[in-house]
């Protein structure tokens, strides 16, 4: 019996590593991509709404005429101040140096954010967007800037900026649950083939070792048959087979003594 243990717990071993094992790699690389996606697309429709606002808000401002620094300060002093979404998003209004002129968020005039969308969207007239560490602030952001015209020229830029702090939050949660639903099915996978070992391979062990029983010399042992698929067929077999040669062993018996 502790041969057979040693071999049921050889076989169960090989069983989880072979078959096993694969499905949950496969299942882990399969969650890891998830996970990636996930955090992509979030910060894709992030960006993708902060753009849109952008543009639409530039497109807005740009319908005023803004031939003087004196006219771009109070457009965009009355532009902050009905701002809607201040409580979420930071709007500021930069000068054709890059320097804060107005900001709803009280940001210091004259300060010059240090993100390099800003200086992509000065030189090149066209909106530019940033997601990263906040050189001043030391906060995850995603900051976009789209450029103000006025014949031509850019006089201003536009920027928006969110901190990510809720995102990453609702990412942190979305991979969270991710994690508990692949640990729910690995547990899942290994309980039931835990069972399929018990119902499958243990009664192989148990053949295999009445078998050996047989060859051994123990003809004519009776194996107990509870299945009825085909390990039950390999169990008559066997009683078969043992049934016959102790008949034979028989027969030779008593064919010597007389």
């Amino acid at each position: 019996m502790p041969k057979q243990g040693l071999k049921i717990r050889g076989l169960r071993k090989r069983w989880m590593i072979s078959s096993v094992g694969p499905i949950i790699l496969i299942l882990i690389m399969v969650a890891v991509l998830a996970a990636v996606s996930v955090v992509s697309n979030y910060y894709n429709s992030a960006r993708t709404a902060l753009i849109a606002k952008a543009k639409a808000g530039a497109d807005y401002f740009n319908t005023y005429s803004t031939d003087s620094y004196s006219e771009y300060y109070r457009s965009a002093t009355l532009y902050t101040a009905t701002f809607e979404d201040s409580d979420k998003i930071e709007l500021q209004f930069l000068n054709s140096t890059g320097r804060i002129v107005v900001s709803s968020r009280g940001m210091s005039a004259g300060s010059a954010p240090e993100t390099t969308e800003v200086a992509h969207a000065l030189e090149s007239g066209e909106i530019a967007t940033y997601s990263g560490r906040d050189p001043v602030t030391n906060e995850q952001i995603i900051a976009v800037s789209s450029p103000l015209t006025f014949n031509g020229a850019v006089v201003g830029i536009m920027r928006y900026v969110t901190a990510t702090r809720q995102l990453d939050r609702q990412m942190l949660i979305m991979v969270l649950i991710i994690a508990v639903v692949l640990i729910g099915i690995i547990l899942l996978i290994i309980i039931s083939n835990m069972i399929f070992i018990s119902n499958v391979v243990e009664p192989v062990a148990e053949e295999s070792d009445a078998a050996k029983r047989i060859s051994d010399g123990s003809y004519g042992v009776q194996i107990p048959n509870k299945y009825s698929d085909e390990m039950g067929e390999l169990v008559d077999n066997i009683n078969d087979m043992s049934m016959k040669i102790s008949q034979g062993e028989k027969m030779q018996t008593e064919f010597i003594s007389s």
